[in-house]
């Protein structure tokens, strides 16, 4: 994806729709939801703590592991 990290999502769901943003245009604009997100306004600090809350939100599961038995 073009996303490569937590910050980048958010801050895409926080200006998407900001023309200064410079995002590149949907390639299905009709499936996009501009209701809820693209200009939330949001300051970086806000992001950012979006951001430190979402990675705390783990039950400590791992992609390829399995406590029991091993790594799959």
């Amino acid at each position: 994806g073009v996303l490569k990290s937590l910050k980048e999502v958010v801050h895409f769901y926080n200006t998407r729709d900001v023309r200064a943003a410079n995002w590149a245009a949907p390639e299905f604009p009709e499936t996009m939801n501009d209701r809820r997100v693209g200009n939330l306004r949001l300051s970086s600090a806000d992001e950012d703590a979006i951001v430190v809350f979402m990675r705390t939100l783990s039950d400590g599961w791992k992609p390829g592991v399995n406590i029991n038995q091993g790594v799959l």
